[in-house]
This record gives C-alpha cells, sequence and structure tokens, in this order.
C-alpha cells in the first residue's frame, strides 16, 4: 500500500478511495508516507471536527467550524496554506445513506468541482470506506486503494510487541515453532483482532503458550460467522462415513498430500476443487465435510441466498468480501451447494441490471487466478443449467459424477447408516434387501432406516427388522422414479462427461 500512495501522492492525484478495514492502522500508515513527501495530514470525523496528526503548527482547516460534510468539504477547498493531506472518515455511509437523492446529486457535483480545486491548491483528500465499491458517479475523479490485513512480518511483529507490554504479567510459554504456528493461524485477523485473541488467550489459560494456537484459530473463526455470506460449516463426518464413491475417496487421499510442504517443493500445482454433479441426496455434500475431515482443513460455506442486496454494487461487492475472506482464511475448503442454482441463469435475460453477470465473472476469474491454498467444493443436482464457461478445465481439477448408488455401496450405505443410528446391521442388510433399493439414492436410504426405526420403536421399542425396512420402503418413492426422464437424462450425461465416483 505504501508504495501505491507515494506513488499516488507524487503523481498529484487529488481524491482517493481507501478500502480498508482497518481505520488506525491505515491513517498511521497514510501519515508515514504523507509526512515523508512533505505533507501536512489532518483527519476529519463529523464528532471531532479536523484533527492534525503530522508533526509541526499548521492552521486548522476551517478554524474549527466544519461539523458536517459541506462545511468540511469547504474548508478543504479553502485551504491554500500548505500542501496537506486529508482523511475523511464515514463518508462511505454518508453516500450510502443519501443515496438517489436530490442531496446525492448535490454532493456529487461538489465533490467534482473540488477536484479541480484541490489539482490546484496541491491537496488530496482520502476517503476512508470499508468498501472498494465506488458510485458509478465519481469514478472519473476517484481513485482505489486497497489496504491489505497485516502479513506475516507484521503479525510477528504484533506477537512480540504484544508479548514486550504484557510479559511481565502474564507468563509467555512460547517457543520459536509455537510463534511460528501463531504468526500462521492468525493470517486474515486484523492487527486490533489478533492483539485481542492474544489477551483472551492469556486471560483463559493464565499465560500465553501453546495452547494459545487453538484460541487464535477460533478467533479467526469468528471473523467468518460474523459476516452474511459465509459460514463454518461443523465438520463431524469421517471418510468411513461415506458408503462406497470409492473413486472419490482416491481423489481425495491423492490430493491431501498436495497441500504440503514435500508438495511445494516438489513444484506440484496447488489444487483448485471438484465439481461433485448427480442426482439429489447421492450424497455429494456429505462428500465435502468428509473431504475437509480428511485433508484436515475448516469447511467455509458460501451461502448463495445472501449474495443479493439491494443497494447499487452491494452483491458483488458481497461475494467479492466472501472469497477475500476465504482466501484469509487458507488454508481451508469452500463449500458451494447446488451452484446452479446461483448460476444458471447468468446466460439469459435475468432483468438484474447485470448483477449476475458481473457475479459470475468476478467468480470464474477468481476461480481461474487465486493463489491461496482455497480448495472448492462445489455441488449440482443439475449440471446441464451450468453455463459452459464454468465447466472448462482450469476452473476444478475434476468434475466428478456422483451416480445413484451401486448394490455394494447400498450396501455399505446400509451399513455405515445403522451403526450411525446405533443398530445392528447383522441379518438386515440382506442381498434381497438391498436389490428391492435399486434407484433410491443415500439420503432416500437414510429416511427408510428412519422411518423402519420409528415403526419398531411404537411397537414395543422391539429390535429393528427386514419387515420394516420393506414396509418404509413401501411408503417412499424415490426421485429417480418421480422425475424418471429428468434422472436418466441427467446419468447418460454424467457417464459420458465427468469422471465416476465410484
Amino acid at each position: 500500500m505504501e508504495k501505491t500512495l507515494e506513488l499516488y501522492l507524487k503523481s498529484q492525484t487529488s481524491m482517493i478511495w481507501c478500502s480498508t478495514l482497518e481505520e488506525d492502522r491505515t491513517v498511521l500508515r497514510i501519515q508515514a508516507v504523507a509526512e515523508n513527501l512533505g505533507y501536512a495530514v489532518f483527519v476529519w470525523t463529523c464528532t471531532d471536527d479536523f484533527v492534525q496528526r503530522s508533526k509541526g503548527s499548521f492552521r486548522q482547516p476551517g478554524d474549527g467550524c466544519s461539523s458536517n460534510v459541506d462545511q468540511a468539504l469547504a474548508a478543504i477547498a479553502g485551504y491554500k496554506h500548505t500542501r496537506a493531506v486529508f482523511i475523511l472518515k464515514d463518508f462511505q455511509l454518508l453516500i450510502e445513506r443519501i443515496e438517489r437523492s436530490p442531496e446525492y446529486v448535490s454532493l456529487v457535483r461538489r465533490l467534482k468541482g473540488l477536484y479541480s480545486t484541490l489539482k490546484a491548491n496541491g491537496a488530496v483528500v482520502v476517503f476512508m470506506a470499508s468498501s472498494p465499491v465506488i458510485a458509478p458517479e465519481l469514478k472519473d475523479c476517484l481513485t482505489l486503494l486497497e489496504t491489505s490485513l497485516p502479513g506475516p512480518e507484521e503479525r510477528l511483529s504484533i506477537l512480540q510487541a504484544w508479548i514486550q507490554v504484557n510479559g511481565g504479567s502474564i507468563p509467555c510459554n512460547l517457543d520459536e515453532e509455537t510463534c511460528h504456528r501463531i504468526v500462521s493461524v492468525s493470517a486474515g485477523l486484523s492487527s486490533r483482532g489478533l492483539q485481542s485473541a492474544l489477551a483472551i488467550s492469556a486471560v483463559k489459560r493464565a499465560e500465553l503458550g501453546p495452547g494459545s494456537v487453538d484460541d487464535v484459530l477460533t478467533e479467526k473463526v469468528s471473523v467468518v460467522k460474523s459476516t452474511e455470506v459465509l459460514r463454518v460449516i461443523q465438520v463431524d463426518q469421517t471418510i468411513e462415513d461415506v458408503g462406497g464413491l470409492d473413486g472419490l475417496k482416491d481423489f481425495f487421499i491423492k490430493r491431501a498430500q498436495a497441500f504440503s510442504k514435500a508438495a511445494e517443493r516438489y513444484g506440484l500445482p496447488k489444487p483448485k476443487g471438484v465439481l461433485l454433479c448427480g442426482p439429489p441426496g447421492t450424497g455429494k455434500s456429505l462428500t465435502s465435510k468428509a473431504a475437509a475431515s480428511m485433508l484436515h482443513m475448516p469447511l467455509l460455506g458460501l451461502d448463495i441466498g445472501r449474495l443479493q442486496g439491494s443497494l447499487v454494487g452491494q452483491s458483488e461487492e458481497r461475494l467479492r468480501h466472501a472469497l477475500a475472506l476465504a482466501e484469509t482464511q487458507a488454508p481451508c475448503l469452500l463449500q458451494i451447494d447446488e451452484v446452479e442454482k446461483a448460476f444458471g441463469g447468468v446466460s439469459g435475460q435475468s432483468g438484474d441490471g447485470g448483477v449476475l453477470q458481473r457475479q459470475f465473472g468476478h467468480m470464474l476469474e477468481w476461480m481461474q487466478e487465486h493463489d491461496a491454498h482455497v480448495f472448492v467444493l462445489a455441488t449440482c443436482n443439475n449440471i446441464r443449467r451450468l453455463p459452459p464457461e464454468f465447466l472448462r478445465k482450469g476452473r476444478f481439477d475434476e468434475i466428478f459424477f456422483v451416480d445413484l448408488p451401486t448394490p455394494p455401496e447400498r450396501k455399505a450405505i446400509m451399513t455405515v447408516l445403522l451403526r450411525k443410528y446405533g443398530q445392528n446391521a447383522r441379518g438386515l442388510v440382506t442381498d434381497k434387501l438391498v436389490d428391492k433399493l435399486e434407484g433410491y439414492a443415500g439420503a432416500e436410504i437414510e429416511y427408510v432406516i428412519i422411518e423402519a426405526m420409528y415403526e419398531a420403536f411404537f411397537d414395543n421399542q422391539r429390535r429393528l427388522c427386514t419387515e420394516d425396512l420393506e414396509k418404509a420402503m413401501a411408503r417412499i418413492i424415490p426421485v429417480s422414479d418421480q422425475m424418471k426422464d429428468e434422472i436418466q437424462e441427467l446419468r447418460r450425461w454424467g457417464k459420458a462427461n465427468a469422471r465416476p465416483a465410484s
């Protein structure tokens, strides 16, 4: 950021839109660059007016009477005493509040006029914002400056500074390896967030030690939980909980090694992800959870339904922010369930002003170009709805077709599910029953078992028997029968165009 800002100031860029999640840290960084180039620095808020941040004695803009935006902009336009950088906080909130109102038109015109005045005075205005989205009407006069969260070296400095300040009152039992792990897992935290995580860990454990690694990771997970479109998915399943799908299991076993240091030294490219397609209920989401367990990585879920926003540019910004946040959690797995519901209509007339096309374009670019250890696990029930750009090589490592289970897989699924619900599978999983379950997806087999258990429970809580399972089957019509033509067409596509998961 510093080099970019220095370039902007030297080239007399007058108005900068600074996207940051760390106001205090960013102000200090701007101040250091500006002072080094001979600028006075003032920070404005609606509560404190202008406050001088740079060293020296300078006349205050507006003479202490600039409590609203109009007065602040007028004070900046009339300030001719020295070259200055004016940092305005909370400006994005004002724009969002008055957007599309008569006041907004007036503000846009005032800013465009200020642009020319700043050029003449050699002054610079930096608008602090939490989002990089610039209003279309202001794109010709605002230059975007994006800041990053603390990198490894800065996080190490934050850790060392915290120990230096607090080490006298709190025991710090940190060896070099533990420090390295704390720095590693704290990727994605702000400087304030890392300091807070260290303080919480110290209070919780009465020391800073090896256990602090987990505490910092917990704080990192809470960052995801506070967002609207990303969620942390609890993983309780292992690969043993998935019946069948040996081809897919073998794929994940090999990809698990690709995240190691040895793979990096070998020059092995980072795995991008997989697309799992197939009929509903065939275990695609369950496999994603088992893969997270096998790869020893957190599983994040992208909530497609929460991407859409009411404000201009908000939907695209939510997706951009979600993907950027996922990168800060790396290494991790990002699950996108039923992805065709998000992008299935991108080729048609959506009537949303191009929002869906822009979201889709950003998703494609990110999938192709991102270099973070974010492994995408996308699932879809109807792959024919997805545009071809989404399916081409380079987006995913592989496209798997998860078909309806074969007889051996149905037997394995029943055994796993009966064990899950505390039932003895001996004598229940017969070849005859397995044959009768042809066309049933894994989720439907599970419901058969649950329905049969209800019958046995209400019949004096007796032991589950084969007859209970057969009666339950008679009441459940599988999707492969309900939507016979669609499922058959989907299976034909999968056999011809995707790698079999079984």
